[in-house]
């Protein structure tokens, strides 16, 4: 009954990976805070500080996991807009 185990192991790597994307998406910026729009849905950054070498507007390729929380959030709201969104993703590698 070994198989079990290793199957156990295989199936839970696949649904964590599942969780981590790789995407094509432009920088989004306004006074609610810093966004990823791809597919014209937008996703609010959880750790700015990854895109802060990145313009406003400019396509970037981002590999990053949806969060449900933002335990990072440095950045100000300096305004009282609402920005509709998909909810916090965490920037893993952005080029």
């Amino acid at each position: 009954m070994k198989v079990f185990p290793f199957a156990v192991t295989c199936l839970l790597t696949l649904i964590s990976c599942k969780k981590e994307q790789i995407k094509s998406m432009i920088v989004i910026r306004d006074c609610t805070g810093t966004y990823l729009q791809f597919q014209g849905k937008d996703y609010h950054v959880c750790n700015i500080e990854k895109l802060s070498s990145f313009a406003k507007g400019i396509t970037v390729n981002v590999t990053f996991k949806k969060v449900y929380n933002c335990k990072d959030e440095t950045e100000k709201i300096v305004c009282k807009m609402y920005h509709e969104n998909e909810g916090w993703v965490k920037i893993l590698k952005v080029k």
